[in-house]
């Protein structure tokens, strides 16, 4: 039992380095560049245990884990953790960008309705975009 003690604590030292990882705002190239890291460790780490399967009952061995499959199973825990909680970050980022930018389409086209510049039947919907057109006898000048 003493000898899991270091993989409970290492495992729970990931989760939540992974948590601040994910929490924190990785705004611009730095997020993206700390993910494409950890997608290419993760990928590395693969076929490393592939290619040696022995050495993951080395390293089992060494965190006090009973088989090298466990111990496979539990990065791979918190590698979809990690997955599911970014993806969500992601998703909810890009829900709030297509908000804004149904909200800006949609005052845009009310004030081209109001200034005259887009008739109130020049819009046209084809699947799922929406096409605007030009007034008959349309004026260059806005």
């Amino acid at each position: 039992m003493e000898q899991q003690l270091i993989i409970k604590i290492a495992l729970i030292a990931v989760l939540v380095l992974a948590a601040c990882v994910l929490i924190l705002p990785g705004r611009g190239a730095r997020g993206q560049a700390i993910r494409r890291l950890m997608v290419l460790l993760t990928i590395t780490l693969g076929i490393v245990a592939v290619a040696f399967p022995n050495l993951t009952q080395v390293v089992a061995d060494w965190f006090g884990v009973g088989r090298g499959t466990d111990l496979v199973l539990y990065l791979l825990i918190v590698v979809f953790i990690a997955y599911v909680v970014s993806s969500s970050a992601h998703s909810r980022k890009t829900d709030r960008t297509l908000t804004v930018l149904a909200r800006k389409v949609a005052l845009t086209e009310a004030e081209l309705r109001k200034t005259g510049v887009l008739r109130a039947d020049a819009t046209i919907v084809s699947g799922q975009e929406t096409i605007f057109t030009p007034p008959e006898g349309g004026s260059d000048s806005h």
